[in-house]
């Protein structure tokens, strides 16, 4: 049968039990009933040729949705009315300027949905600020700028939440990304992971956050990587159960670089960590941090801090001191740990202070029986001893000097009219420092490596005749709750 040189249309049974109509201009007779005999290689192309109209397995083209945003013109003109009618695979493009007027806090990404601004530049000019309540699975009510969903994206925008404990963004139980974003001005965290969340945060810069630029708790993992934080309180703070990785980050000029805690085990690597005011990375409690070709300069006190775990740079306990008194309403205690520059006497506070190095045992003359670390080991000892004694409680026990066996001694008194005796006594002092005992006590608790800076009590009325004393208890003043560690179990 020949078809006329027009348009005919060829109904053909299809192996799904489709029928599909194929309209096409004819260029040739086709005959139709029976088929030409093909050779096994044309079967083969003819087949996949078919495969691509038949209904069963078409390739569906996924259509994008791209919403466009304008805060000065157009249909949409505010970030919360794009997500009403935003759903999975939509993309929220918005145009430079401010939003913050007309929003509605927190902006909930839903699943799927990507908000998108000016990627190259790291979120120039597209600036949101504001924050709202948000109710967490873990942490019940928080204030937060936005708030990501399963498989959610962030690219290229400013977030800011200057609200009291303001977060900027939070990640909870999903998977998403953030990426090509500044965090800045927070009065919190620029981002918070939590629960089993595994979130991709990369290329972002993250600066003057009052608390961490990012916080991990819960179980999170994913990734930190490729960032800058700077001035942010601690870079990054990681605790619960977290195992997030935190890779080839700029870490520079915070309090402190990573601070980790709980049993948290984070991978750390390929970071660079300079010149943060404290400390590079401080490991608390029962964390163990994974350490490898990261980068120290500059850092104030010293480049690492690890009290009781420390895993991962085994450099840390040098023996665990005894567990908190049962009925220790402050918590504190004392451990020995190494340091970069000797041994050292540490005050500490549970998984939510960092801890104070208090006195650095430095002196190597005094034969083998008295290293620096094993007279680390004894006065840290004989002070939590005392304090147990005490029934836990700092809040009478005094620092001072006297003399036992005709040696200048520092001792810990319960009160002002006992003296340094032999169940009391911390350590000797030596000729030289004997000769300055004062400004020995003053430095003890100063809370420096070094034993510089301001003492923390000193009295020497008349009533005392010049007798120095130092308040335990100001110690516990200084072992309060970071706020970047608010989220971690004390």
């Amino acid at each position: 049968m020949q078809l006329k040189s027009r348009q005919k249309v060829l109904l053909r049974s299809l192996t799904v039990g489709a029928v599909v109509a194929l309209v096409a201009p004819v260029m040739m007779p086709v005959a139709v009933g029976s088929m030409v005999e093909k050779t096994p290689q044309a079967k083969k192309a003819s087949s996949a040729a078919a495969l691509t109209i038949r209904g069963a397995t078409f390739d569906r083209i996924a259509q994008q949705t791209v919403l466009q945003v304008n805060p000065q013109s157009g249909n949409l003109r505010t970030i919360t009315a794009a997500l009403q009618q935003a759903g999975p695979g939509t993309v929220i493009a918005l145009a430079p300027g401010n939003y913050g007027a007309g929003e509605t806090f927190p902006l909930q990404l839903k699943e799927g949905v990507t908000l998108k601004g000016n990627d190259g530049q790291q979120g120039a000019g597209v600036v949101i600020t504001g924050g709202g309540q948000h109710i967490s699975r873990t942490f019940a009510r928080q204030n937060v700028t936005i708030v990501l969903g399963a498989n959610s994206q962030i690219s290229g925008i400013t977030v800011t939440n200057p609200n009291t404990r303001g977060t900027g963004i939070w990640v909870e139980d999903v998977k998403a990304s953030i990426s090509n974003s500044t965090l800045i001005n927070n009065n919190r965290e620029g981002i918070f992971v939590a629960g089993t969340a595994a979130a991709t945060i990369e290329s972002n810069k993250f600066m003057n956050n009052a608390a961490n630029g990012v916080s991990v708790a819960g179980e999170a993992a994913g990734e930190i990587r490729n960032n800058l934080f700077e001035q942010t309180g601690f870079g990054v703070a990681v605790g619960g159960k977290a195992t997030t990785a935190v890779t080839n980050n700029q870490i520079r000029g915070n309090r402190s670089g990573i601070v980790i805690t709980n049993s948290a085990r984070p991978m750390v690597q390929g970071n660079t960590i300079e010149n943060n005011r404290d400390y590079g990375v401080v490991a608390l409690d029962r964390a163990m941090p994974g350490m490898g070709n990261n980068i120290f300069r500059g850092n104030g006190q010293q480049d690492s801090l690890l009290v009781n775990g420390g895993g991962g740079m085994q450099t840390a306990a040098v023996e665990p001191p005894p567990p908190p008194v049962e009925g220790n309403s402050q918590g504190a205690k004392f451990s020995c740990i190494q340091m970069s520059n000797g041994y050292a006497t540490v005050a500490e506070k549970g998984s939510t202070a960092i801890p104070q190095p208090m006195i650095m045992w430095t002196r190597t003359n005094l034969g083998p029986e008295l290293t620096p670390e094993r007279r680390c080991q004894i006065v840290t000892d004989r002070l939590n001893r005392l304090l147990a004694n005490n029934g836990g409680n700092m809040d009478n026990l005094l620092f001072t000097i006297g003399t036992v066996s005709n040696q200048m001694v520092v001792c810990l008194v319960r009160d002002r009219a006992t003296g340094c005796q032999s169940d009391n006594l911390l350590f000797t002092l030596s000729q030289q420092n004997a000769s300055n005992a004062t400004e020995v006590l003053k430095s003890l608790i100063a809370f420096t490596v070094t034993g510089e800076g301001a003492p923390v009590f000193e009295s020497e009325d008349s009533e005392d005749s010049g007798q120095p004393y130092a308040a335990l208890s100001e110690i516990d003043d200084k072992l309060q709750t970071e706020t970047g560690l608010w989220f971690a179990a004390p």
